[in-house]
């Protein structure tokens, strides 16, 4: 007869997770399922289900607690005493492993859940003593089988209750020193509003689109009210890009739309979907945008982190999922999230999600952005042409070069700019091709090409104006012609051994004192 020893437990509690963050999503993912059930039977209405997480750090308290199916008194023990032999169906529901609940076992003292369900007057209470949990693994002169072991930290009682209640509660005890991070609630959040299925904030102005993209194609997009110490939690996406740091940030970029993809099997079936924001792609987003990089979901709570679906396997450079904003929605049953949820189990179905990912990011997002970015620059080229132009004009008309040597070398760096502009004029019209090919494109050209305004002609010669008033030194009157040489001189040495704009502050400065 096998024998399953102490081990077993161990991996399915303190070695379980990396980032103890996860048990939050673990104990929501229950939650959820629950929920969808309470609703499926008109226990609940979708608009009073809710997921309650309160943090208390003075007492070292965390408690889970959601007012859904609950579960009944005859079956609370065998539900929670079976590890790993779950009756959910992974076709329909969020966790189906049977292991999730254990995951709070690493965290705390104690660990206990207490359950009633509509019609009882009775609250169902099961304790686990972690701490000698913890204390028995750790001994290696105890080796009592996975079944002894699990019987000697857990323990039943029984309470009254209301015989109306319906509900769900985890409660973790004397969290521990080492998991403080547990009992940050701000921390807690940012971490639910990547990971928890919870809505879109009303301020994403294009959250409604979503919603609509969704009803439109028969989809689903699961939420929850999930609140933290009363606050309810919000996918963390907002319409502007920012730089900068938390407490000092500017906007540099902003989501002008949005794009949708499906993805397919060979055969025709639907795999997935998603939703990408279009912007001008400066620049790989800043760590400060927190929901930054193509996420992957299933049933709405991700799968991995910001990185699952980089380079080198997804994208075509270390920058390239940066550069995003957006998410990709599994929907394939056979597409099932791995015990760690940090990617799905490895079979056809999801060699074939692959296969219709890489062309998109691998490929098309690597275009997408390096257009943008061959947009941008000459755009920036032809504008810097029309700026110089202009202020060649406005410094020949005021009569601010020193001399006509400082005028001809001006006009020589002129004509430069100018076929770097042209060149660029050149690039700008093939682009507008590509523009009118793709719809995307369009839109990051129009967005482009409006923000840096360049209805101005690149066509015509550089031509010298005539004025009377030529050169700078012409306006110190009270010195002759031989002291205005002598400066023009000065003037010159200066714009030869100093940068462009400190030595036009320098004569600037001169010619002012020069002029009383």
């Amino acid at each position: 007869m096998a024998v399953i020893g102490k081990n077993v437990i161990e991996h399915l509690t303190t070695a379980m997770y990396e980032n103890n963050n996860i048990i939050f999503r673990e104990y929501i993912q229950n939650s959820a399922d629950s929920i969808d059930k309470a609703i499926k039977i008109g226990l609940l209405k979708k608009e009073e289900a809710c997921v309650s997480i309160d943090i208390n750090s003075k007492n070292r308290i965390i408690i889970i607690h959601d007012n859904a199916m609950g579960i009944s008194k005859d079956k609370f023990a065998e539900k929670l005493l079976n590890i790993a032999d779950s009756d959910k169906d992974r076709n329909e529901d969020k966790g189906f492993r049977g292991i999730g609940r254990l995951g709070g076992l690493a965290c705390c003292g104690k660990l206990i859940f207490s359950s009633s369900y509509k019609g009882e007057s009775i609250k169902s209470i099961m304790e686990w003593d972690a701490a000698t949990l913890k204390n028995i693994l750790n001994d290696i002169n105890q080796k009592p089988s996975a079944s002894d072991l699990v019987d000697k930290v857990t323990s039943f009682d029984v309470e009254d209750c209301e015989i109306d209640e319906h509900f769900f509660e985890v409660k973790l005890v004397d969290v521990t020193l080492e998991n403080e991070e547990l009992l940050n609630a701000k921390n807690v959040c940012d971490y639910l509003q990547a990971v928890a299925p919870v809505p879109y904030h009303n301020g994403f102005i294009f959250r409604s689109k979503i919603c609509d993209y969704v009803k439109q194609n028969n989809l689903k997009l699961d939420e929850y009210n999930i609140l933290v110490n009363g606050n309810q939690l919000f996918k963390g996406y907002t319409s502007d890009l920012y730089e900068g740091t938390v407490d000092s940030k500017a906007v540099y970029d902003s989501i002008t739309d949005l794009e949708f993809k499906q993805f397919y099997s060979e055969d025709k079936t639907i795999l997935a979907w998603m939703w990408f924001g279009i912007t001008k792609y400066e620049k790989q987003i800043p760590s400060i945008n927190k929901m930054r990089g193509i996420r992957l979901r299933k049933e709405n709570i991700q799968i991995g982190n910001s990185e699952t679906l980089s380079y080198p396997r997804f994208f075509k450079e270390p920058r390239g999922n940066y550069y995003f904003v957006g998410e990709i929605f599994a929907i394939h049953t056979d597409l099932v999230p791995n015990a760690r949820r940090d990617y799905f189990n490895i079979n056809t179905t999801c060699r074939s999600l692959e296969e219709a990912l890489i062309p998109v990011l691998y490929t098309d997002f690597s275009r997408l952005y390096h257009y943008a970015n061959d947009v941008k620059n000459a755009l920036a080229k032809k504008v810097k042409y029309i700026e110089e132009q202009k202020q060649f004009e406005t410094k020949q008309l005021s009569g601010k070069f020193i001399d006509e040597e400082d005028k001809q070398k001006a006009i020589q760096e002129l004509e430069k700019s100018k076929s770097l502009a042209e060149n660029a004029n050149k690039k700008l019209n093939l682009r507008s091709v590509n523009a009118t090919e793709n719809p995307v494109y369009k839109r990051i050209f129009d967005t482009l090409e409006s923000e840096y305004k360049t209805e101005e002609s690149l066509s015509g010669e550089v031509k010298e104006a005539k004025t009377e008033k030529k050169y700078i030194t012409q306006s110190l009157s009270k010195l002759d012609k031989k002291e205005r040489k002598l400066i023009s001189r000065v003037y010159a040495i200066l714009k030869a051994i100093l940068p462009k704009d400190m030595a036009e502050t320098v004569i600037e400065k001169l010619q002012e004192e020069l002029s009383k």
